[in-house]
This record gives C-alpha cells, sequence and structure tokens, in this order.
C-alpha cells in the first residue's frame, strides 16, 4: 500500500510541462535549423535549440522527455524563431552575427545549398526572460522565452528582462474575442426603430475584427 506523503496535496505536479526555465542569461547551443514560413508566408528561420552550459543545461532535452512520457504528441519547447525579410533584416543580421561571434572561425555559407546544417552545433547567448500570457480558459500564465540574441562574450553585460505583463488593453481584447455569440438581431418592422440605433448588415459581409 502506497502511503500519500505529507505535504502532497500543497505540492506543485513536477511534470515536463510545469518546468520552467528561470529568466537569465544563457549559453545555448543549436540542435536543429529549418526554414519556414509565417502564418502571412513570409519566409522565417526555425531555430532549435537547448541550454549549453550550467546549472540548466539540458533543460529543453528533460523537459521534452519528461512531457513525451505524459503526452506522445508533446512538442520540444526551444525553438527561436526569426522572420527573414523586410523590416526583420537587421534582427536576422543581429542573429547570425552574434552566432558567428559566439563560434570563432565560422562563417556562414551563403548561398550554398543546405547551408542552414552548417548552423547545428553551433552556440549562441540567449537573453531569457519570462512573458505573461491568458490560457484559452483565461488564467494568466508566465512563459519563458529568448528575449534577445547575443554573442556569449555579449552576455557578460547583459540585464535580466523584467517581466512581460499583459496590459489592460491585451486583457480586454481577450474578453471581447471570447464573449459568448450573440442571435443575430431581426430587421426592424418599424423605420423609427430602425433609426434608432439599429443597423441592419446585409448578409454575406465579414467584418474583420481588430483583435482578431
Amino acid at each position: 500500500m502506497i502511503k500519500k506523503p505529507q505535504g502532497y496535496d500543497d505540492a506543485q505536479a513536477y511534470t515536463g510541462e510545469s518546468m520552467q526555465l528561470p529568466p537569465g542569461c544563457y549559453v545555448c547551443a543549436i540542435k536543429q535549423v529549418s526554414e519556414t514560413q509565417t502564418p502571412g508566408g513570409r519566409p522565417q528561420i526555425a531555430i532549435l535549440f537547448d541550454i549549453a552550459e550550467g546549472k540548466q543545461k539540458g533543460f529543453y532535452q528533460s523537459q521534452f522527455d519528461a512531457a513525451k512520457r505524459m503526452n506522445p504528441h508533446a512538442k520540444y519547447k526551444g525553438v527561436h524563431k526569426q522572420t527573414m525579410d523586410g523590416n526583420s533584416v537587421p534582427f536576422f543580421k543581429g542573429l547570425m552575427t552574434s552566432i558567428e561571434k559566439s563560434n570563432p572561425g565560422y562563417v556562414f555559407p551563403w548561398g550554398l545549398e543546405g547551408n542552414e546544417k552548417t548552423l547545428v552545433g553551433k552556440k549562441f547567448g540567449a537573453l531569457m526572460g519570462r512573458r505573461e500570457f491568458l490560457t484559452d480558459e483565461g488564467e494568466r500564465r508566465f512563459v519563458t522565452e529568448v528575449f534577445q540574441v547575443r554573442s556569449l562574450e555579449g552576455l557578460k553585460d547583459a540585464k535580466v528582462p523584467e517581466d512581460k505583463l499583459l496590459s489592460e488593453a491585451d486583457i480586454a481584447r481577450y474578453n471581447q474575442s471570447h464573449m459568448p455569440s450573440q442571435p443575430a438581431s431581426q430587421p426592424a418592422s418599424d423605420p423609427a426603430l430602425a433609426a434608432d440605433g439599429f443597423m441592419n448588415i446585409p448578409d454575406g459581409i465579414d467584418e474583420e475584427l481588430p483583435f482578431m
């Protein structure tokens, strides 16, 4: 017979889903790289990485292994995506420059087929912070993510960012987008009612909402 340990009811369940990386400055290593697209069709690079040094070494792999034991469809959480065109080019160049500076002698071979694979195993510095978000159930949670990519040398003068909290506007948009749908109003039979603040919207018009 297994007895419930003291403090069991008050303890937080420590699973792959609940493991969270503390904010801080981390040396990271690239595990996999692929070219993808944003939902809007813009080119981007997706980097799968893990913590390479220190007390949190291998954090994302450990988190993934624990999550897989509970959910075979669990996804690897150590992912950083960077858009590669338009006004994102300076940020993309910053990412690539930080990787080159962090790996002496490495220069990215532009224009070669499969050149993204040369990034595997390379190190970079990551300034990780916490961002607050709302779950589908409306609960406020935090996720730790990459706030800034730096060279390993650049980590030395980096400061851990403060938590990025939800604004009142963020919460209002969430509440607006999760309001229960209202039954369609019937056209007013009295012209006086139709002119008193009501509008008849023709069928087939889809209005784009600002919070979608």
